[in-house]
């Protein structure tokens, strides 16, 4: 029991926490009017929800790993949402400023009472009894349940076929079928996705709609029966039916879905291959005999071989999350180590020799200038804000790495394209300590500014503040649009639709951004959510020891580790594979809530 004087302490830190941290919301919403919150009686709302959370936290039975773990995580979210904030805003993270770390050191508090409330809440009482969790447990877990789950997300996504039909031509999917068509073909786009296009689009060409209907059918086919798979597999191991009906109904009824499923582009089959190894690699470490059968074996080589085929950056993703996996594992070592070498060798084997005999042309540079986007971005932002500092031999340096420098600017500098494209990949080979030498060198003059580039580049993966800039750029956070004329198609049967209404609601719903309009709706299309997500639910993990939920996270943060350092802009479709996982990352979170239920 705490005694009378204890506890009013505490209630008036609480109260005292809870005004700091209705200031410190009113300061970080990202808008620059003052009076949203500040002229407002909802901050009166804010204050009152803020203390009671607060309170109640005050009143936790202390807890030194959940104490420590809350604190962390909740730093980490306030310093995001501060600096995302000044980002988006002022295009100056502003990380050395002094009312920066105010606005940080105010919302902390309240970011560590939800999170230290959330590690602590646990939930006996279901709105739905226990034996219908039951019976959905086990109708998820045999082949009928993933069949209809997958009819009935086809189902849904119909009218979007219909209305998009035969296919979204866009992304980089003319540039391959340019390719295929001219025997030209480059492995700086998958070859197998460029050979599907091809067969498809590049070949069935009569009618006009045929090939894109033959690919649009079979990548929706790929992509729902994912998404289907996931589904089962979260209701099956979830003690919350709310999770898995939440998760079918976002697969369901969310559109970028759909439109995805019909769009030209390598990211959505390499997500359904993502989702697909993600729960391999689950079963591989909860299951024992996983490796006893030879179906299993043979589905995970040919999963990982096509993920490290349809995305250059998987192979690193792959081989990190086996290393760590066979690190974690207590059984099957050898034999996932075995299995993992053969794959790796059958891709270097398809990557070298094989692709060398058809004739494809070899894209290195494009991987060293994707790779180097970051650095690229950071020399060019730091010689263009201060180009008084940069003259005579230090200038000509930059210019013989980075010739059009200048091009970062203004809505530009949320892509690395601009500057990328004409990055001299020969010089960094033959000189590559000048290179460093030239990044230190401008880095030590201008360090705000390299922090500043990255974090305008990388902002949508961290901050959820939505993306309302890409379509300044020329990329929408995911197209709905066509960019040209499919092979023989005839031109006044451009843009035309099979269910023109429903179209011109979906089109204006995505390009006006109607989405972030709508309350905690609009975070399911955030390029961030997946982060706090993996953030709180890790966290989670790791403060109570749950060992046996670790092999979960480990593809996932490898693969947006990687997404922040190479990736050259932060779009939908190159963060649609952790946007898919999001409620099975969730799951260990939510199973621990409800841990008093038994599965």
């Amino acid at each position: 029991m705490v005694d009378l004087k204890t506890k009013r302490k505490r209630i008036l830190v609480a109260a005292l926490l809870a005004l700091l941290a209705t200031f410190g919301i009113a300061m970080t919403i990202k808008t620059s009017d003052k009076t949203v919150l500040g002229n407002s009686i909802y901050s009166l709302v804010i204050f009152s929800g803020s203390y009671t959370l607060l309170k109640h936290c005050l009143f936790l039975a202390r807890n030194r790993r959940k104490d420590i773990g809350a604190l962390i995580i909740s730093l980490v979210f306030a310093i995001c949402l501060v600096w995302g904030r000044n980002t988006m805003l002022f295009d100056d993270a502003r990380v050395f400023s002094v009312l920066t770390c105010i606005r940080i050191f105010l919302i902390w508090p309240l970011w560590f009472g939800l999170i230290r409330a959330l590690f602590s809440l646990h939930i006996k009482d279901a709105l739905v009894q226990e034996q219908a969790i039951v019976k959905i447990n086990r109708f998820a877990s045999t082949k009928r349940g993933v069949v209809i789950i997958w009819a009935v997300i086809l189902l849904c996504w119909l009218p979007y076929l219909l209305a998009y039909f035969p296919s979204v031509y866009g992304y980089d999917g003319p540039g391959q079928i340019g390719e295929f068509l001219t025997h030209n073909i480059n492995s700086h786009h998958p070859v197998l996705h460029t050979y599907l296009l091809g067969v498809t689009i590049g070949k069935l060409k009569s009618p006009w709609w045929l090939g894109a209907a033959v690919y649009s059918f079979f990548q929706t086919l790929v992509l729902s029966f994912a998404l289907a798979d996931v589904s089962a597999f979260i209701a099956k191991h979830s003690r919350s039916l709310l999770l898995s009906l939440g998760s079918f109904l976002t697969f369901a009824l969310l559109p970028f879905y759909p439109i995805m499923a019909v769009t030209t582009t390598k990211n959505v089959i390499f997500t359904a291959l993502f989702i697909i190894l993600e729960l391999q690699v689950i079963k591989i470490a909860w299951g024992k005999e996983y490796f006893n059968n030879w179906k299993n074996v043979v589905v995970f080589g040919v999963i990982s071989f096509l993920s490290m085929a349809f995305l250059k950056q998987a192979m690193y993703v792959y081989v990190l999350t086996i290393i760590i996996l066979c690190c974690l594992l207590k059984h099957g070592r050898r034999r996932l180590l075995f299995t993992a070498m053969i794959t790796v060798g059958v891709f270097m084997l398809y990557s070298g020799p094989v692709l060398s005999s058809l004739k494809v042309t070899n894209s290195r540079d494009d991987a060293i200038k994707e790779s180097l986007s970051i650095p690229e971005v950071q020399i060019a932002r730091a010689v263009v804000r201060h180009p008084h500092d940069y003259q005579g031999e230090q200038l000509k340096e930059v210019k013989g790495f980075i010739p059009n420098y200048d091009n970062y600017r203004g809505p530009f500098e949320a892509i690395s394209d601009p500057v990328k494209t004409t990055f001299n990949t020969e010089a960094v080979r033959q000189e590559p300590w000048k290179f460093i030498k030239l990044y230190c060198a401008v880095g030590r003059k201008h360090p705000g500014e390299y922090v500043n580039a990255f974090s305008r580049l990388t902002v949508q993966l961290w901050y959820p503040g939505m993306n309302k800039d890409t379509s300044a750029f020329g990329e929408p956070y995911y197209e709905v649009h066509s960019l040209s004329l499919l092979p023989n198609q005839p031109r006044q049967t451009f843009g035309k639709s099979l269910l023109p209404s429903f179209k011109k609601i979906v089109d204006a719903f995505s390009n006006r951004q109607y989405y972030e309009k709508i309350p905690l709706v609009s975070l399911l299309f955030s390029a961030a959510l997946p982060f706090f997500i993996l953030t709180v639910s890790l966290g989670k993990v790791i403060v109570d020891k749950q060992k046996h939920y670790w092999a979960m996270f480990i593809m996932p943060v490898i693969f947006w580790l990687v997404l922040l350092v190479f990736s050259p802009v932060i779009l939908l479709r190159y963060v649609l594979p952790l946007v898919s996982v999001e409620g099975l990352l969730i799951l260990p979170l939510v199973n621990g809530i409800y841990s008093g239920r038994k599965l």
